[in-house]
């Protein structure tokens, strides 16, 4: 590891991609079987960290039954934990007894388990608003409640919230976090009614294309491109000119970028 960190921060390497800032999908990767720890867990986000130039890191954040916010990417705890049920159906000390089903068997976590100090990089919050059923979502209040707690907690960090459904943006605007909505493609952006106080879009590499990255651009936004796992799908994605890159591959996103 203090290899690949001293190698990357030597000036005869040459950023062959200066305009696209490097980010961990999910803390380190999501679902990845070569991965050195589960994403999203604390072990994970520490391994993020240790790259000097990831100067983003995404985590997947849900509200639990008692208005927490937990670190886990699936609706179905059983999927992936040692759980039943959803988040949103769970108390706090039933999700405090649960780890995940990986080789580490790392514990579930709570946002607020991350350490406080962000140290210049920007966590970018992916809110899941589902409240455990097929069609409901979490109460609005309980969220823009703890996403103000989140926000008093990191008391020096870059805060930034993805949303699917764009619910209670000039809120949490006011709350001093970016905010990202989770796009399907350019068009479906730019015709969104709150587009105009959003900083920026995600979306899939699959989805966007380089003109859709410049259009979103033009308009003063951010793009964030995420589902990057291979050397070619990383050259894609940076090629693409996207403000952030979301990788699943610390290591060889670093490898393409720099030269």
């Amino acid at each position: 590891m203090i290899i690949i960190l001293s190698a990357f921060s030597c000036k005869k390497h040459t950023d062959l991609y200066p305009d696209t800032i490097i980010g961990g999908h999910a803390c380190a990767g999501l679902h990845i079987s070569s991965s050195n720890y589960h994403d999203n867990s604390l072990e994970a986000y520490k391994y993020a960290r240790s790259f000097e130039t990831v100067l983003i890191v995404e985590v997947d954040a849900q509200l639990s039954k008692d208005g927490t916010l937990w670190l886990f990417h699936d609706p179905e705890l059983n999927v992936e934990s040692t759980g039943e049920g959803t988040i949103p159906q769970k108390n706090d000390a039933y999700l405090s007894g649960l780890k995940y089903n990986s080789l580490e068997k790392e514990r579930l976590i709570r946002l607020l388990d991350l350490p406080a100090d962000l140290k210049g990089i920007r966590l970018l919050i992916d809110l899941k608003e589902s409240d455990g059923s097929e069609s409901g979502l979490i109460d609005s209040t309980a969220l823009i409640d703890a996403m103000n707690l989140a926000k008093q907690y990191f008391y020096n960090g870059d805060l930034g919230m993805v949303t699917n459904t764009g619910r209670f943006l000039p809120t949490i605007k006011t709350l001093g976090f970016k905010i990202y909505y989770n796009a399907v493609n350019a068009s479906q952006f730019l015709s969104y009614s709150n587009s105009s106080i959003s900083d920026g879009a995600v979306f899939r590499n699959s989805e966007i294309s380089i003109s859709d990255v410049n259009s979103v651009k033009s308009l003063g936004k951010e793009v964030i491109i995420y589902d990057v796992r291979s050397p070619d799908g990383i050259r894609s994605a940076f090629e693409k000119t996207p403000t952030y890159l979301l990788t699943d591959d610390i290591k060889a996103t670093l490898i393409e970028k720099y030269k």
